[in-house]
């Protein structure tokens, strides 16, 4: 069973807690078993209340390790980023567990250290302004995003397509659309990448194969892998690709991987190479080389900070 600790605070926002909760209860149901548990978790345990008045029961630091834990503060994230609270999320990180936030729980990852490495989703209009007040972390400019050992989202309605991620991580691409066709919900696979109207038209072998090459951003599988992982003939993907993409699975892995290393590029102060490293690429000069092709410029010139 996958264990997931949501730690809230004071004026937490019930809308994400619901996003995460629900979407891990009818996995629940549809797999017939409890594959998930989650538990709402804060410092000292007790009633906290939502911002819109709403109480919930808690659970108090510390908790045996769990399998991922998510973040959930308020507009006031300082009320979130106690010591306890802090060093139960390092004591997290040190134990590899997947660490996720929502919206302002962004800023208390970076104020416990722990997105010097590693990315968080954040809304557009708050990015330069976290970004100022963390210059050492890395915020980066989108609705949600995962990446193990990190998951994020901006916040509203983006907090769903971080939880189906989840589930997809941990139980399949097939089982997370299923959720989200329950649900009603048109899942944001990847962003930026494709218009709505093809989106919905996507063939469920391709939606399945576009979840599994965003979770392995880092560490790309082969195309033969993501073929088998979705149970069809790796001449079939390819087809699939070119019809709805446009493009063969390994250049649309390849463009996934380079933007992921933009958005790092113009968000965080990592080393190039540390970048190239987390975008899959051992490397620095194959890196450059692909960037370079793809973007028309060199790392070191796309770099706003």
């Amino acid at each position: 069973m996958t264990e997931i600790a949501i730690h809230i605070s004071e004026g937490f926002p019930v809308l994400s807690y619901t996003l995460v909760s629900e979407p891990l209860r009818v996995a629940n149901r549809e797999l017939g078993q409890r594959a998930f548990s989650w538990t709402a978790v804060s410092d000292t345990g007790g009633t906290v209340s939502s911002s819109s008045g709403i109480p919930l029961e808690t659970k108090p630091l510390p908790l045996p390790v769990p399998d991922a834990a998510i973040l959930l503060a308020s507009y006031n994230p300082d009320r979130a980023a106690t010591p306890p609270t802090l060093a139960w999320l390092r004591r997290l990180d040190r134990a590899g567990v997947l660490l996720g936030c929502v919206d302002t729980g962004a800023l208390v990852l970076a104020r416990a250290g722990l997105l010097a490495r590693h990315p968080a989703a954040v809304h557009p209009e708050a990015l330069a302004g976290f970004s100022r007040q963390f210059p050492l972390s890395m915020f980066i400019d989108r609705l949600f995003d995962f990446a193990p050992p990190r998951m994020s989202s901006a916040g509203g309605i983006a907090t769903m397509d971080m939880t189906l991620a989840l589930i997809a991580h941990h139980k399949g691409a097939r089982l997370a659309r299923r959720v989200s066709d329950i649900l009603t919900y048109e899942q944001r696979l990847v962003e930026h990448h494709i218009e709505p109207a093809v989106e919905r038209a996507l063939d469920p072998a391709l939606r399945d194969a576009l979840v599994l090459m965003r979770g392995n951003l880092s560490e790309p599988l082969p195309i033969s892998e993501i073929a088998r992982r979705t149970g069809i003939p790796g001449w079939r993907l390819a087809r699939l690709f070119k019809r709805y993409l446009r493009q063969a699975p390994i250049s649309y892995y390849l463009r996934l991987r380079l933007e992921r290393a933009r958005d790092m590029l113009r968000n965080s102060a990592l080393s190039i190479g540390e970048i190239a490293n987390a975008c899959g690429y051992e490397n620095i000069e194959v890196f450059s080389r692909a960037y370079k092709a793809h973007y028309g410029t060199a790392p070191s010139r796309d770099r706003t900070i």
